[in-house]
């Protein structure tokens, strides 16, 4: 004799029944979805080694062009100004502006004294743009101003995660170009520009570098 099901059962198994494709659809679903997101992050990720190497070749002819490249026969060379004597000089202020070629003589001069005069101290420093450097990994980039003396150098160094999406150099070095989120482009320097440059002071380094951090083009 064939068993009857009582009416309880009967619809415990119809849905059932029902129930389980729709899990199936929804687990499909949730697969699908991470699946789209793991392409994404591939694609995010391939974009920024792509990113990454370009800074690399940048970088790297950059420093070629820095080893190679002969000064031009009509550009003029730096002029020698005064040096004014440090304890002929007013107080520093953030809107003081420090001739680069002056601050190294500064330095080269007398490193204490001028350690004591500008080190840990905000102000403005401005000289012709000499190269320029950008960061492999973290979001910063550093502008070199040319000094006479070759012992020694200013470097500014700029982040700027929070402004654009990356900077890199063009022209084989000779420019400094950022680019925003949107994919736009903006020319910020070039080589053999007279810029001014707002920022900290951090002091003399060991191999001849002036530094300067938290740095802002003024112009």
């Amino acid at each position: 004799m064939r068993a009857h099901l009582s009416a309880p059962t009967l619809l415990a198994t119809a849905l059932l029944a029902t129930w389980l494709p729709t899990c199936a659809a929804q687990e499909t679903d949730a697969v699908r979805a991470k699946d789209a997101e793991v392409r994404e992050l591939r694609r995010r990720l391939e974009q920024a080694e792509r990113e990454l190497e370009q800074l690399r070749r940048d970088n790297e002819r950059l420093r070629r062009a820095a080893e190679t490249t002969p000064e031009s026969p009509n550009r003029p060379a730096h002029e020698s100004r005064p040096v004014r004597p440090l304890d002929e000089l007013p107080p520093l202020a953030p809107d003081t502006v420090v001739d680069a070629e002056e601050l190294v003589a500064h330095y080269a001069g007398d490193p204490v004294a001028a350690a004591a005069r500008y080190a840990k101290q905000t102000f403005r420093v401005r000289g012709e743009v000499e190269r320029f450097s950008t960061g492999l990994v973290a979001r910063r980039f550093t502008v070199v101003l040319a000094s006479a003396d070759r012992l020694y150098r200013v470097e500014c160094r700029f982040n700027y995660i929070d402004r654009y999406r990356t900077v890199f150099t063009t022209r084989n070095g000779r420019g400094l170009t950022a680019r925003y989120e949107s994919g736009r482009k903006v020319a910020l320097l070039e080589a053999g520009q007279t810029v001014t440059i707002a920022g900290r002071c951090e002091g003399l380094t060991r191999d001849g570098a002036i530094e300067f951090s938290r740095c802002e083009i003024v112009r």
